[in-house]
């Protein structure tokens, strides 16, 4: 997969079977087949990408009153949803863009049902690079091994050719 086209803060959203590789050059990652081991997920009336920090420690009172806390690690969830998303990812607006493998309500329903354990999401951004003043943009690429702790649909309107679709999925560091 080749991240070749400016992606806005928080831009794509990768989900892959694969933990991703970097393929060498700039921007170039392999992470597989489209749709077998990984789906993009569209931004077709995508609400913010929310992150919520767990802090897994031990806290315990001594007998002098003081609080000690021993840090084991922070974990992160992942909560997004969409807003009448089109049910069949060929009617996506992205679909007609060369990044292959664009998730709509279905491929995300599917995605869900074939994955009870964990897998891998990618997250691209765009961050200024002040040092090659003719790059204005670098990728930034950061990935977690998740699960599922929530995945939720609701068909909003009946179509002729599709549906339209609300879904909302929350995803847990392992």
């Amino acid at each position: 997969m080749t991240l070749d086209k400016v992606w806005y803060r928080p831009s794509l959203v990768v989900l892959t079977d694969n933990e991703p590789v970097d393929g060498g050059s700039p921007g170039t990652y392999t992470i597989g087949s489209p749709y077998t081991d990984y789906i993009v997920l569209t931004d077709d009336n995508r609400s913010e990408l929310s992150v919520t920090i767990e802090r897994i420690e031990y806290k315990k009172r001594m007998i002098n009153g003081r609080m000690r806390a021993y840090h084991v690690t922070d974990k992160k969830s992942f909560n997004i949803s969409w807003n009448e998303i089109p049910s069949a990812s060929a009617i996506v607006s992205e679909a007609r863009q060369p990044v292959g493998g664009i998730a709509a309500g279905k491929e995300m329903l599917q995605w869900h049902q074939s994955h009870p354990d964990s897998f891998w999401m990618m997250l691209v951004y765009d961050t200024p690079n002040p040092e090659r003043l003719g790059d204005p943009l670098q990728y930034r690429v950061e990935w977690y091994n998740v699960f599922f702790e929530d995945f939720d649909y609701t068909v909003v309107k009946r179509g002729s050719a599709y549906d339209h679709w609300n879904v909302s999925m929350s995803l847990v560091e392992v």
